[in-house]
């Protein structure tokens, strides 16, 4: 069985498995009918996902809820079902509703399995029953597969294929394959792709309708003569070829195939790469409107009215190289328009990954790949602006970390990767300035980096440098010292904890920072106001997304 998504629907389903046997059916049928209704593109609250499924209708909250999209649901309740039915132990013979298995809707629809564990992910639940040979299956209550279709009828006929393939059809079908198996020497993938784009057919169709053919006149077989598939080291030594500068057409001959089969696996490399890559966005409400896109764009290039800059934004270091001094002359964002780009960035990636899961890399064509590098390409173009507009901070926060035997562009090089993942799991939705959190990432990232960096490039200095590095102080006071723009992050703390770690750390010129002092002002214990020093210094932990321990 496929693992959870959500922890939310993980929960509920734990929670569900300990009802009574009526609350647990109710809730059930519930959790299918919202599968079914959801939409996978859209975006829905936890306290309305609860309330369709429960009843129960949580404490409004003044805290903002993060939004789970359609499809993460979808595939999250189709587990919930079938794992919590398994638990009523219902046996088919004594439902008065038929039960129907995963073959009997191949043979109703005329799909292939591979087709329903498409429907099953867009919403069509099922439920495990015991059937009459004893053995637990998975089984589709009749109800349910009726409402599927009923709010899906474009999917099923595309997928069913309902039209059946009539003999006039069938025998130009079957003179193409043979002309092309025989003529062309094509691959019976091939033979079935270019076929069902002349005909608008599903390729499992024309494989089915010429395999049955071949059963039926074996010694007129045609996919006997079609070429066999190339093997992966072929595939890879056309790669090889094509990158080396061999032509299309050179590479064909030489292993005696179409061009169109050599220029199918440059076709599925290209696809591969796009189909490998990890990409995860942050959602916002905005990615679901219709005008998401034309929204976003108008954010990022809306010009804004922003507080007098300081001298110090202007100011260049003379100390540095001109390939450095250039990254001050870089304008730096404000704050609307960073917020945009972080926006726009995550929405390229949510439409980078939508448009990846509606393809079917069998049968992939051109104009998707091409739409795939499209997305991709904006996403990346993206990204640029945002870290073009923080090297400068890279450089800044690196000059700290330069010790004897590193070079700044070493340092500079390596805090460069750090931006980089940074801005891959900053949140904009938390509210503090990216900035902000770059800064502490970077030092967390430099005191672990430049011990390393010493000991590889001077082994013999460990023992005199290394000392110098662990003797620099890495906590959290001392960050907030060096970067004015950590105080952002206190506004995740309520009114007495911002206050504790204010006057315990020095940032309010007018606090004293012993614990007695700390302890008479508020009235408590010293114990009580170490309590609330550990608790603040979590949340500011936790916000800045650096883990439980600063610069460990």
């Amino acid at each position: 069985m496929a693992a959870y998504r959500l922890e939310l629907i993980r929960s509920l389903a734990r929670q569900m498995a300990f009802m009574p046997l009526t609350v647990r059916e109710t809730q059930l049928q519930a959790a299918e009918e919202l599968a079914l209704s959801l939409d996978p593109s859209k975006a829905y609250p936890p306290d309305y996902i609860l309330f369709r499924i429960t009843g129960y209708a949580p404490k409004q909250s003044t805290e903002p809820t993060e939004l789970i999209t359609g499809l993460a649901l979808q595939h999250d309740l189709g587990i919930l079902v079938e794992q919590v039915s398994q638990t009523l132990h219902h046996k088919t013979t004594d439902r008065l509703e038929p039960v129907l298995t995963i073959p009997d809707l191949t043979i109703k629809f005329n799909v292939t399995s591979k087709t329903i564990q498409r429907w099953r992910r867009r919403g069509l639940t099922a439920r495990r029953f015991i059937f009459p040979d004893g053995k637990t299956r998975v089984g589709f209550r009749l109800s349910v597969v009726q409402r599927f279709i009923e709010l899906h009828r474009e999917t099923v006929e595309r997928g069913a294929n309902f039209s059946q393939v009539h003999d006039q059809e069938r025998d130009l079908i079957l003179a193409r394959a043979r002309r092309l198996a025989n003529q062309c020497h094509c691959c019976i993938g091939e033979i079935s792709r270019r076929i069902a784009r002349k005909f608008n057919r599903s390729p499992l169709t024309i494989q089915a309708t010429i395999r049955k053919h071949d059963t039926e006149n074996p010694e007129q077989a045609i996919f006997a003569s079609a070429s066999p598939p190339l093997s992966d080291d072929q595939r890879q030594e056309i790669l090889r070829r094509i990158d080396s500068g061999q032509r299309l057409a050179e590479v064909a001959k030489a292993f005696h195939r179409p061009r169109v089969m050599i220029y199918r696996v440059l076709l599925e490399a290209r696809l591969n790469r796009l189909m490998d890559r990890r990409v995860k966005f942050i959602d916002d409400p905005i990615y679901h409107q219709l005008d998401a896109e034309t929204v976003l764009d108008q954010l990022v290039d809306q010009e804004t009215i922003d507080p007098e800059p300081s001298m110090e934004s202007f100011r260049i270091p003379s100390d540095l190289p001109p390939y450095l001094q250039q990254l001050y002359r870089i304008p730096l964002l404000s704050p609307a328009r960073e917020r945009a780009l972080f926006l726009k960035y995550h929405f390229q990636k949510y439409q980078f990954i939508q448009a990846r899961k509606k393809i079917d890399p069998t049968h992939a064509r051109i104009r998707d790949v091409q739409r795939l590098e499209r997305f991709w390409d904006r996403m990346i173009e993206t990204k640029n602006q945002i870290i073009q507009a923080n090297l400068r901070l890279v450089v800044s926060v690196a000059r700290k970390h330069l010790r004897k035997g590193l070079s700044l562009m070493e340092l500079v090089s390596e805090g460069n990767l750090t931006l980089m993942r940074a801005i891959e799991s900053f949140d904009v939705h938390r509210g503090y300035k990216f900035s902000t959190y770059a800064t502490l990432a970077l030092m967390k990232g430099y005191a672990r980096s430049v011990p390393q960096m010493l000991n590889q490039t001077h082994p013999n200095a460990r023992t005199t440098m290394l000392p110098e590095v662990q003797s620099q102080p890495d906590t959290v006071s001392q960050r907030v010292e060096q970067q004015e723009q950590v105080r952002t992050l206190l506004s995740v703390l309520n009114d007495r904890e911002r206050s504790v770690i204010e006057t315990h750390f020095g940032i309010r010129s007018d606090a004293s920072s012993g614990l007695d002092d700390l302890a008479r002002q508020f009235g408590v214990s010293r114990q009580r106001i170490r309590q609330i020093e550990k608790g603040a210094l979590d949340k500011l932990r936790l916000a800045a997304g650096i883990g439980p321990t600063l610069g460990s």
